[in-house]
């Protein structure tokens, strides 16, 4: 649903390619109706929009043509956002610093959280210089990256440290450890990571089995 902020950010580079009114108009009309992506990707998107813009305005590219490769294009940029960013990256940014957090290093979350808003700062400067000097041929970079590959790895890290933060918990120093209460829950995660990854089961069923289950143990419905 970002088309009307889209249509702002391209707006200036439209008035200087389209000097014509009637020309920027519709120029202006090519992004009214429904667009949306990975925000993370937002500079990328735009910045390949305005290479296809520069190529129409020249000729060498018609107007038709830009529909149907901005609607694939924002749907490549939003699976790729979502897999990468959003599934992989935040999350281990979350974990990593709630485990610091948890043990005391308070300055190095904070470190860390400035790191990485610094370094997607980047790669969004970069994406966009890049989308709006290659065009399409950004794409083919961005393949070479490998981002897609690198989140399987990633969520391996992510459960590593999910089971670090359980670690820091409470439970830890509880006396006896319930050794054998740690064992089941890390083979339900594992299930569950098994579960969805191999047997193609909605996660949003499996959470609603385990919210539901959860609810009926709170209740005495189900003993523990």
């Amino acid at each position: 649903m970002q088309q009307i902020g889209l249509a702002f950010v391209l707006e200036p580079a439209l008035r200087e390619l389209y000097p014509e009114p009637a020309d920027f108009a519709r120029a202006m009309g090519r992004y009214a109706g429904h667009s949306n992506t990975h925000p993370f990707m937002i500079p990328l998107f735009v910045g390949i929009l305005l290479s296809l813009e520069q190529a129409i305005a020249k000729g060498s590219l018609p107007e038709a043509a830009l529909n149907s490769v901005r609607e694939t294009l924002a749907t490549t940029l939003s699976a790729l956002g979502d897999s990468f960013f959003s599934g992989t990256l935040l999350p281990l940014w979350s974990l990593l610093s709630v485990s610091l957090l948890l043990a005391g290093f308070t300055s190095l979350a904070v470190m860390l959280a400035i790191g990485l808003f610094c370094a997607l700062l980047l790669f969004r400067a970069i994406c966009f210089i890049s989308g709006l000097r290659y065009g399409l041929a950004t794409l083919v970079q961005l393949r070479r990256l490998n981002l897609i590959n690198w989140v399987d790895r990633l969520k391996m890290i992510n459960a590593a440290l999910a089971a670090l933060v359980i670690w820091h918990l409470p439970l830890s120093r509880i006396k006896p450890f319930p050794w054998t209460a740690y064992a089941l829950g890390a083979a339900a995660v594992l299930t569950a990571a098994w579960l969805v990854g191999y047997m193609r089961l909605p996660r949003l069923l499996l959470w609603a089995v385990t919210t539901g289950a959860l609810i009926l143990v709170d209740l005495g419905f189900i003993g523990m």
